[in-house]
């Protein structure tokens, strides 16, 4: 029987809201085991940096646990990544799970210690289910080292397939983190953005920052996914689909919009640092094999 490890690399989740989700694995035949900080709660985050980075380093050391599920997102991931050892991590590579602001800690964990991990599921209920069925089997391909396939995608690149390395997530994670020695080398890959609760400017401030440190000049394609209550106070700053619409223009890489992947109810898994094709509407992401 294999084993899950539970824990909050970011904000704090009350342990009612949990329990549902902890059952569900355990009907798929999973053991469960909670990090030991699992419900602190400190302000805006869960318990201390040392607390979390120190259920982190014990989840991955444990040769007994499987896989890693973030219970939630919220804010806190990037004030772990100093505290980290990497070299540690490398050596027990395990698919950890997470979204939103899992970013930063996961962008990292490609950067220094060379772990793909799986963006799109938190352990937290959302949208008064468990799992969400797309979700559900998005995760069990990933977790079998499938491959999928999305279609539908919306772009006006008609050229030869793309193939690269996978990265992004929550862009404003990814916004905040460039700069820093925890960004992973995106040379030639294609980058996945999503975000919620953003304003439109915000959204163009982000893309213009990423811009503006040079992002876009090394990818070799851009994927919008979902941007979820990305709305205007004032209607006369437009819709956030204004501001992507204009990206796809002002890019000079091809840009595909429409990848279901976000803060929705229902979103792709897909693996950071896992290597996709692009190819007419179509992504496909290949599957990733731990135990090779």
């Amino acid at each position: 029987m294999k084993t899950i490890g539970v824990l909050t690399s970011s904000s704090s989740v009350p342990r009612q809201n949990l329990i549902e989700g902890i059952e569900y694995w355990k009907k798929q035949g999973y053991e469960v085991k909670e990090a030991p900080h699992l419900y602190e709660k400190r302000r805006f985050i869960a318990g201390s940096d040392e607390e979390r980075s120190e259920d982190l380093h014990a989840f991955f050391a444990d040769d007994q646990i499987d896989l890693i599920i973030e219970a939630g997102g919220g804010n806190g991931s990037s004030r772990l990544l100093r505290r980290l050892d990497y070299d540690l991590i490398a050596r027990h590579k395990k698919p950890l799970i997470g979204l939103s602001d899992t970013t930063a800690l996961q962008l990292a964990l490609l950067a220094k210690a060379d772990l793909i991990s799986f963006t799109g599921y938190l352990m937290k209920p959302r949208f008064g289910r468990a799992i969400i069925p797309y979700t559900e089997q998005s995760l069990r391909d990933c977790l079998a080292g499938r491959d999928q396939v999305v279609s539908g995608l919306e772009t006006e690149y008609r050229g030869k397939a793309i193939v690269g390395r996978l990265i992004g997530g929550c862009m404003t994670l990814v916004a905040n983190l460039l700069g820093t020695p925890y960004f992973p080398d995106l040379t030639g890959s294609i980058l996945i953005l999503e975000d919620v609760a953003e304003e439109p400017y915000s959204v163009d401030r982000m893309l213009t920052h990423m811009e503006n440190a040079g992002v876009f000049d090394h990818v070799a394609a851009v994927v919008f996914g979902v941007f979820r209550d990305c709305k205007a106070k004032d209607p006369a700053d437009g819709t956030v689909d204004d501001v992507l619409n204009e990206w796809k223009k002002r890019l000079e890489v091809p840009v595909f919009l429409g990848l279901p992947y976000g803060h929705q109810a229902g979103s792709l898994v897909w693996p950071i640092g896992g290597t996709g094709v692009l190819e007419e509407d179509r992504l496909t992401v290949r599957g990733v094999d731990f135990n090779g």
